[in-house]
């Protein structure tokens, strides 16, 4: 089977829809201000690949460079009036850096009408800082872009009373539209052929380089050009580092094989992970810590309900992870609290919320209720045996409680 998410967005229905919900939230009189943000330098003259700021991408889709979004809501409107900035279209720079959004590019991602060019941005927002209009914007976007407009607000009589939106767009984020959730089991498609491709091609001898070059370039084939994180490749000892950051060690015959990975689509995350016995057969010890990390994962699925909480599935599976320790000998029963001392092998939390980002914006103590999408990870790690590792799936809350999307 062969997905290709190359071409995959979500409608421009879903980021006017968004912008709705925003307009909701805030009060009249209100310019919201948002950028894409610039790549990283990472050298003299190179970048890291870039991502558009995810608060800014959430409400218009756009992937490009210094692009900025004004959402305005006037005392006549219920909803915003919305402008998307955009570079200029140079034939010249384009030769270097690739192609450049049209305006009718732009409007027909975004669901905007009104596109102006960059060069416009400056002195409309001089016209906004000098009416009465509040301003917001996103206070955890850490763009140069952002500081700049900081400072120019910093000489006004308005800086304290600047809103933030993050918390508004976090409690959004947390609930997946249909269409987004969509987009992650498109992601997690992409992952699981290229896991079956790693699977099919996987021996002793191999290097773990090799398994992450098989792995990243079947994701790319299929259109997920950046990955949701960095790939994870470990393999014996190296699966006891959980971000295990230098995948170059052989794989030996015997070994676990710990594989963290994640493709996207239209912007959207999968965290999947997989453990494999290197040589296709699992020993005494391995098959052990498998079965019990299958109990904690049942576990977690059962506890994942509307009202529960992070810290309530949490507690729920290490207490499973607490009596499968015992009965495999690595915590004594005369031990007077079992949780505490499962943490000796139980080194991570059991999910995360999962969207746009892999660990995707959340109020921790909030609640759960249906839309919400995790990956769920219980994991072991037993330095005695000199291994350990985590099976991970992405799931979907609904009424009925958690249904797999992997």
């Amino acid at each position: 089977m062969f997905t290709d998410v190359t071409d995959f967005r979500l409608p421009s229905s879903e980021y006017i829809h968004r912008r709705d919900a925003l307009s909701a939230k805030v009060e009249e009189n209100t310019a919201v201000i948002l950028f894409s943000g610039h790549a990283p330098v990472a050298s003299l003259d190179e970048s890291y690949p870039f991502l558009p700021n995810r608060t800014f991408f959430y409400f218009c889709g756009i992937e490009q460079e210094d692009t900025v979004l004004i959402l305005i809501k006037n005392g006549a409107k219920d909803t915003f009036t919305s402008r998307l900035y955009i570079h200029p279209r140079e034939p010249e720079k384009e030769k270097w850096t690739g192609h450049r959004l049209s305006p009718e590019e732009a409007s027909a991602i975004s669901g905007i009408s009104d596109i102006r060019l960059l060069e416009d941005l400056k002195g409309d927002i001089d016209e906004i800082l000098a009416g009465s209009m509040n301003i917001a914007w996103d206070e955890t976007d850490t763009s140069h872009e952002r500081a700049r407009l900081e400072q120019t607000l910093a000489k006004t009589d308005r800086f304290d009373a600047t809103t933030d939106i993050s918390g508004f767009v976090t409690l959004l984020r947390m609930v997946k539209s249909p269409e987004e959730v969509e987009a992650i089991r498109k992601a997690i498609t992409v992952t699981k052929e290229s896991l079956q491709v790693l699977e099919e091609n996987l021996h002793p001898g191999m290097r773990e380089c090799e398994a992450l070059a098989i792995l990243e370039c079947e994701m790319v084939k299929r259109g997920s050009l950046f990955q949701s994180f960095s790939t994870i490749v470990a393999g014996g000892r190296n699966t006891l580092c959980l971000h295990y950051p230098t995948p170059l060690g052989l794989l030996n015959d015997g070994d676990m094989l710990q594989i963290d990975c994640g493709a996207r689509a239209g912007g959207y995350c999968s965290d999947l992970s997989r453990a494999y016995a290197v040589n296709g057969k699992r020993s005494g010890r391995q098959q052990a810590l498998w079965d019990l990390i299958l109990e904690c994962k049942k576990t977690s699925l059962s506890a994942i309900l509307a009202g529960s909480t992070i810290a309530s599935v949490n507690d729920a599976t290490r207490k499973t992870a607490a009596a499968g320790l015992r009965d495999l000998g690595l915590i004594s029963s005369s031990e007077p609290d079992a949780l505490e001392s499962c943490k000796r092998y139980y080194w991570h939390n059991t999910l995360h919320h999962l969207g746009l980002d892999v660990h995707d914006v959340c109020e921790r103590e909030m609640p759960f209720v249906p839309g919400m999408v995790f990956a769920v990870e219980p994991g072991i790690y037993i330095p005695e045996w000199g291994f350990g590792f985590r099976i991970e799936d992405d799931v979907l809350l609904t009424s009925d409680g958690a249904e797999y999307l992997s």
